[in-house]
């Protein structure tokens, strides 16, 4: 359901394996060198009576190739270091457990397990954010259609808690301002706050029927007498 981008065969694009691969060749060359270089004319006693100082360059060497491999999981964004792999599998999978459809949560977790560096964990949570979106919207059309309120699940930053509103829902659309023109809204009369709000689609996490209806004249009341464009069609 969800597929990262990788090669036909399964394996990580080229650009993303051989930086590493090249910077580890190179490590290991220059500690080669330098034991060559170290051990050249030493006679045989001399290589017993200096062994334990050949095992102790052999751990360094060991040392630094680890570190080598650990520094080439992390790569440097103009925010400072990004996450690891391992760190952002968490976040991914934790998003995951937030996403209200079983089908894609799991979907979501089997790429994530797979995923072999922190653009695949990426690329697969942004899938399953737009297909999460396109369930919702479904779901909010077909709510407006039958004039039924929704149970939205939203968070409105990345790391605050997440709401449910009851809402009667009244449109989709782009934002009113020149920066939020470039986010679809869901709009909906929120019962919480007694008025519209507009919450950004790709922070909704679900969206659920409920089993009441709302009289749209009634939430309309209040607004101006105009002529009003939708995006979702409906027969009132």
């Amino acid at each position: 359901m969800l597929k990262p981008e990788s090669n036909r065969n399964g394996t990580p694009p080229l650009q993303v394996w051989l930086p590493p691969f090249v910077l580890k060749l190179l490590v290991f060359a220059a500690y080669a060198f330098v034991i060559f270089q170290t051990t050249l004319g030493l006679g045989e006693g001399d290589l017993g009576s200096n062994r334990v100082w050949v095992t102790i360059a052999a751990l360094v060497g060991l040392l630094l190739l680890l570190a080598v491999d650990r520094l080439t999981r992390i790569r440097v964004s103009p925010g400072g270091l990004e996450a690891t792999l391992n760190e952002a599998k968490a976040r991914a999978l934790e998003h995951a457990g937030e996403l209200e459809d079983p089908q894609l949560a799991q979907a979501l977790e089997a790429q994530v397990l797979q995923a072999e560096n922190p653009d695949q964990v990426k690329a697969a949570v942004d899938l399953a954010t737009e297909l999460n979106v396109t369930q919702a919207v479904g779901r909010i059309k077909e709510a407006i259609r039958q004039k039924r309120k929704v149970y939205v699940r939203y968070r409105a930053e990345p790391d605050g808690a997440i709401e449910t509103f009851l809402a009667a829902p009244l449109d989709v659309k782009p934002g009113k301002t020149a920066a939020t023109k470039v986010n679809d809204y869901l709009w909906v009369h929120s019962y919480e706050h007694d008025r519209v709000i507009s919450l950004r689609l790709g922070r909704v996490l679900g969206v659920e029927l409920s089993e009441e209806t709302f009289d749209p004249a009634e939430i309309m009341a209040e607004w101006e007498d105009e002529k009003r464009e939708w995006n979702v069609p409906r027969s009132w």
